[in-house]
């Protein structure tokens, strides 16, 4: 790992550090704000309604942002990520007792924040790597984050129970805050590259690569699971098992050095040709381990998902975001085009979260409160199954159809 990581430009190598701080930043707190928030409203509506304000923000803000990009540079995007996460929190401190008045501010500064941030993240992992290369930067820029999220969750736990009432949530949010302030410091070492100032929008609409029009479909799937079950359930779900906070900083801890092993292991072994296949893989890993822990929510199934499920998310998530910026580059124009393809993402993905949150909320109405949390657990993950074949159809056929032809 250390020799491709100084195989890095020095530029690449503050933005892995730049974002490692961040991710440790947010760790700490990341878990414990899902938590923070069931504790005010433990009907759930809460939370959905938060996931629901923020994946609405992504959606209308990111023209904002790709307009604040052209004007200024993608790094200046994803340094006001940096300052609106940092108001985000500030607004949990500010209002604690009374947050859940202020849900839609909340939602709303945690989407925009996280439109600044994906939109510069996005276009620096495009302008600084490349397609065969990109796997193993992504598995080291995930074993950056993780080697911060094993000590994070558990930090937070500790601190947490070292208080009364939320007091520890409070120590917790402000921590987090000068952590967001060391990421905007290191982000100054990081230039990355201009965009055109001309916007391709409509043009990509209309006329995408084959590729990414097939990839709709998986995005607003992906969509459904991540506005839901990877936002809050699985929160949820680790701390009803676990019981307490320092027990789930504890189990958070596990599964990040479970996310460790993982990652060193695909950073060496994977290629791209095995994005379908790990992908795969993690899709049926996650849903096992989800449905075990929730028929039988005791440690030994605790220990099980925490095992299985952070390998199982490492090996979904990057294998779904190459495949995403694959697709961006199978345009003949994308360096021109980029920065369009990574703001339309956010429509499909947003609206899928959206239908994702809907759909938990009419399960609310079918569901009493102790079955509605298992039940949904043990249903989201199957998407990700469902879409195998789609990508399939989309990356293997096309490939296998040519060897036919050559042959």
């Amino acid at each position: 790992m250390i020799t491709i990581f100084r195989s890095f430009s020095t530029e690449l190598k503050f933005y892995l550090i730049m974002n490692a701080l961040f991710s440790f930043g947010t760790g700490l707190s990341v878990v414990f704000q899902n938590v923070f928030l069931w504790k005010m409203d433990k009907t759930y509506s809460l939370l959905a309604h938060y996931s629901l304000y923020w994946s609405v923000a992504i959606i209308i803000s990111f023209g904002l942002c790709a307009w604040i990009a052209r004007k200024t540079s993608p790094m200046i995007t994803m340094r006001l990520g940096f300052v609106f996460y940092l108001f985000t929190f500030l607004i949990m401190l500010f209002f604690h007792d009374t947050l859940s008045e202020h849900i839609i501010l909340l939602g709303f500064s945690n989407g925009l924040a996280m439109s600044l941030y994906y939109v510069g993240m996005h276009m620096a992992v495009l302008d600084l790597t490349t397609n065969d290369k990109r796997d193993q930067f992504l598995y080291i820029q995930g074993i950056l984050f993780t080697i911060g999220g094993i000590i994070a969750p558990l930090i937070s736990g500790l601190l947490i129970s070292q208080f009364q009432g939320m007091i520890g949530y409070y120590v917790v949010f402000i921590v987090t805050c000068v952590f967001l302030c060391f990421s905007f410091i290191v982000s100054l070492r990081v230039k990355g590259n201009p965009v055109t100032t001309k916007s391709y929008f409509w043009d990509v609409i209309r006329n995408p690569s084959p590729e990414w029009k097939k990839m709709y479909s998986v995005m607003f799937a992906d969509g459904m699971v991540s506005g839901v079950f990877t936002t809050f359930l699985i929160t949820l779900m680790t701390y009803k098992v676990a019981g307490g906070e320092l027990n789930l900083g504890l189990y958070n801890t596990g599964a990040q050095i479970m996310s460790l092993f993982a990652f060193y292991a695909l950073a060496k072994f994977s290629t791209s040709n095995d994005r379908i296949a790990i992908f795969a893989i993690g899709s049926v890993m996650l849903v096992v381990s989800s449905v075990v822990i929730s028929i039988f929510p005791v440690f030994i199934s605790l220990i099980i998902f925490g095992v299985f499920s952070p390998i199982a998310m490492n090996m979904i998530n990057t294998s779904m975001n190459a495949m995403i910026y694959q697709a961006i580059e199978k345009d003949v124009h994308y360096r021109q085009k980029r920065l369009d393809y990574i703001i339309i993402r956010e429509i499909p993905l947003g609206v899928g979260r959206i239908i994702g949150v809907f759909l938990f909320l009419t399960m609310k109405n079918y569901f009493n409160l102790e079955e509605l949390l298992p039940i949904s657990f043990s249903l989201f993950p199957i998407v990700y199954v469902i879409m195998i074949p789609a990508l399939y159809v989309i990356w293997i056929k096309p490939r296998v159809r040519k060897r036919v032809k050559t042959s």
